[in-house]
């Protein structure tokens, strides 16, 4: 009985800490990164803004298309998983901080973030805003079975490696505008709710689509597909545009292939 005592007594003791340790501030992981360790999490609540335009090795971009405002740019250099992760907070690797302290709006000053590791969100979800605007990810990128609430800002962000959004679902606007794809990408089984923006994106390999699900506008005007693109089973449920659209330099629709 003793030992069942002590044991039990012991359970009490240590279940708050184990509570604890799901819950993780933004702030952790920003000193981790300044300091270059390996950033890995699994099954943790992430709080607060986790801001990665204000790394320790933040510079001021001099060169660039970043027409007349200033730019500052960050760059993670260590490798980034999370798994099974949720961020309470917006997760910033892009910002565009107007003259009056505002943030999107008018000139100012932008921010962005890069990665020259691999980054991995699986099955995480993002609640708040979700911004990679810009940002380059020069190793391998995934985001498979991962959930936006808020809009996925991807708009002019370069994935210069295999990168995967399978079964993602983004609840609002999935923003691939000017997107960068340089080797396969795949979207498979992923679900867009309401807006899915690939106007003018860049797939330099295969873009793989198969079973993915469009229930609201599906925007590929202007956008040029590889040969080995694939749209098998895919479900449009709202309306799509492919006007301008290209599959290995012919006129592309799924609904006329």
């Amino acid at each position: 009985m003793k030992n069942v005592l002590t044991t039990l007594l012991f359970a009490l003791i240590t279940l708050p800490a184990a509570w604890a340790q799901r819950t993780v501030n933004a702030s952790e992981i920003i000193a981790k990164i300044n300091r270059k360790e390996v950033i890995s999490y699994e099954n943790v609540t992430i709080t607060g803004t986790l801001d990665l335009t204000e790394l320790a090795n933040k510079k001021r971009v001099t060169e660039g298309s970043w027409g007349d405002n200033d730019a500052y740019e960050s760059t993670v250099e260590t490798p980034v998983t999370f798994r099974n992760c949720t961020f309470k907070g917006d997760f910033l690797a892009y910002k565009h901080i107007d003259q009056e302290g505002r943030r999107w709006s008018g000139n100012g000053v932008t921010y962005a973030a890069h990665f020259t590791e691999a980054v991995t969100f699986e099955n995480c979800t993002f609640e708040k805003g979700s911004e990679f605007k810009y940002s380059d990810f020069k190793q391998r990128a995934l985001f498979t079975g991962s959930t936006f609430r808020e809009e996925a800002n991807f708009k002019y962000a370069k994935f210069r490696a295999a990168a995967d959004f399978g079964d993602a679902r983004f609840s609002t606007l999935g923003n691939f505008k000017y997107t960068g794809f340089r080797e396969a990408i795949g979207f498979s089984k992923a679900r867009f709710s309401q807006y899915a923006d690939f106007k003018y994106t860049k797939f330099d390999e295969g873009a793989n689509f198969n079973s993915t699900r469009f229930d609201g506008m599906a925007d590929f005007k202007y956008t040029h597909l590889p040969r080995n693109s694939s749209f098998e089973n895919t479900v449009f449920d709202g309306p799509a545009d492919f006007k301008y659209a290209t599959l290995d330099g012919r006129k592309f629709s799924p609904g006329r292939r």
